[in-house]
């Protein structure tokens, strides 16, 4: 009898890989980083944008009434 020693994975995709600890802790410190960074300067620029059309349109107008 031969001794295959495939997995029992229905596909490649669900293999685990050899990950080492440290390059994983590295990219799961880098990551939130990042996507904090990219929801910060999102909220900023919805922020500037509001800011701008308020001085812009609204002050120039003057009081309603």
């Amino acid at each position: 009898m031969l001794d295959d020693h495939s997995s029992a994975a229905a596909s490649d995709l669900d293999i685990a890989d050899d990950i080492d600890e440290a390059s994983l802790a590295g990219v799961m410190h880098t990551v939130p980083l990042g996507a904090a960074v990219l929801a910060g300067s999102t909220v900023a620029m919805l922020v500037i944008g509001y800011l701008l059309i308020y001085i812009c349109v609204f002050l120039p107008r003057g009081t309603v009434g």
